[in-house]
């Protein structure tokens, strides 16, 4: 197998990660984005305790993704988490502050000891959430990489027009998402309240889109460009309409678990359009695009550590996928709380 193809693997093994850790984590972050809402504590409780045998298992993606371009693309790993640090800090803080608050939020019976911790569960879903749209913004705006492989940018200069849409435009899709799950493993009123915030939720997200759509278009000709010298792509936007469409159609239905197949299929080809789009551009710089950008041929590991890496996928991949399998098979069904529940 020559480098090249094995260079590609990699780069699909890392994307592969990425997809599956915003499907599945995803709809737990929306799940939190949509905690406050729920009402009366019973409804917070059920909300918890729907995510509560996953949300854990599935940042093992974010795992994953971090661990791959450590391995297999280590100028990638550390021109983006050394550029991005602050920003990569303030969704850790998230990530764990959002972990501790799912633990306490049950250690006392006080409404507003568990009302607190909704709420920093909320604002912990909300920063990862939004962080992780600015941090995609910039990803497909470019980033100012010099010919050092050096990426200095402040904080301030993450948060332009472009990332800050992004950035809402994913709440608005995890929110979505996450109500999606939650119609499955609900029942009676909580269910029909459910598909009252959908009413609100998929015209939302519906709204973003277009604007995302248009604005990426605009501002971003090398990523469409594309799509204009090979046609045979434009099948994957047309395939991602149609997945949109037979969201809400799923719901006048009322069957939300194919309304919840058609919302992690729409985000896994949102991801492929930015995968193709961006392709072979890992980091596009805004300094020099043609010599300064990394590609995934030319910031990759030596061919020695990308035998390594495909190696270890063949035989770990398989054994996440079993892992998930059994945890999403043990724990199907409707929610239901018990004095074991959180």
């Amino acid at each position: 197998m020559s480098t090249e193809v094995m260079q590609i693997l990699a780069y699909l093994i890392v994307g592969a990660a990425v997809v599956l850790y915003v499907v599945l984590d995803g709809f737990d972050l929306g799940v939190g984005i949509l905690q406050i809402f729920a009402g009366k504590d019973h409804n917070r409780r059920i909300f918890l305790n729907s995510i509560g045998p996953f949300w854990d298992g599935n940042e093992v993606w974010l795992i994953a993704v971090i661990g791959a371009l450590f391995v297999a693309f280590p100028d990638v790993y550390a021109v983006l988490l050394s550029g991005f640090y602050l920003l990569i800090i303030i969704m850790l803080f998230g990530i764990v502050t959002r972990a501790f608050s799912i633990e306490f939020r049950s250690k006392e019976e006080s409404l507003k000891w568990r009302y607190f911790w909704d709420a920093v569960f909320w604002f912990a879903s909300v920063v990862i959430t939004f962080a992780a749209g600015v941090l995609l913004g910039n990803l497909l705006l470019g980033v100012p990489v010099d010919k050092n492989r050096e990426l200095f940018i402040s904080l301030s200069a993450i948060f332009h027009p472009y990332s800050i849409y992004i950035g809402i435009f994913a709440l608005s899709l995890f929110a979505m998402h996450g109500n999606m799950f939650l119609l499955i493993k609900t029942e009676d009123e909580l269910q029909t309240k459910l598909y009252r915030f959908a009413k609100v939720l998929v015209p939302l997200f519906y709204l973003l889109f277009i604007g995302a759509t248009i604005w990426t278009w605009i501002a971003l000709p090398r990523i469409t460009s594309i799509f204009l010298k090979y046609p045979v792509f434009f099948i994957i936007p047309a395939v991602l309409v149609v997945s949109m469409i037979m969201i809400p159609l799923a719901l006048k239905a009322k069957k939300p678990g194919y309304g919840f197949l058609f919302s992690m299929t729409t985000i896994t080809l949102l991801f492929v359009l930015c995968l193709v789009g961006t392709f072979p551009n890992m980091l596009p710089s805004t300094l020099d695009y043609m010599n300064n950008s990394l590609t995934l041929y030319n910031a990759s590991a030596q061919r020695t550590t990308l035998i390594v890496t495909l190696f270890i996928a063949v035989i770990g991949l398989p054994l996440v996928f079993l892992y998930g399998y059994i945890l999403y098979r043990v724990f199907r069904g409707k929610t239901k709380l018990t004095d074991h529940s959180y």
